[in-house]
């Protein structure tokens, strides 16, 4: 295996242990990944709101599976959701009180857990592999 296929491989581990590990810590809020990142696209919003469409543009997962997140969400009093006044087909997602009070405890156990994963690092080696990570992520982003 050459070096690029071993890279690859390590950040797909470092993204599977990452993962389990978030979940684990995340049941505590009572929040997922996914409603996290829900939560962080309405409130990055204007009048901290947005049409179901722009969320799962957002999101990047599919319109059921996006209507499910939301649903769960709205059963957990953190989102409400209505009808567009001008649109009626348009469903408007809004955080709530309590959906913001979860997403910043949610923020705080993300934070927790990247010192953790990043506590063997140096503050510039910390710093260089965030700013090495951004580059693989934007050249993946912007490839066909």
């Amino acid at each position: 295996m050459d070096g690029t296929a071993l890279s690859i491989m390590l950040i797909k581990e470092i993204h599977n242990a990452e993962e389990k590990i978030l979940n684990n810590v995340l049941k505590t809020q009572d929040v997922t990944i996914s409603q996290a990142k829900v939560l962080s696209i309405l409130l990055s919003q204007p009048e901290k709101q947005a049409s179901l469409k722009h969320i799962e543009k957002e999101i990047q997962l599919a319109q059921s599976v996006t209507a499910g997140i939301i649903i769960r969400l709205e059963q957990k009093n953190y989102i409400e959701s209505f009808g567009d006044s001008s649109d009626k087909r348009i469903k408007i997602v809004r955080i709530t009180s309590l959906g913001e009070q979860k997403f910043q405890a949610s923020q705080q156990v993300l934070a927790e857990l990247e010192n953790k994963a990043l506590s063997a690092l140096s503050e510039s080696e910390s710093q260089q592999l965030k700013a090495l990570l951004i580059k693989v992520r934007n050249t993946l982003l912007t490839s066909d």
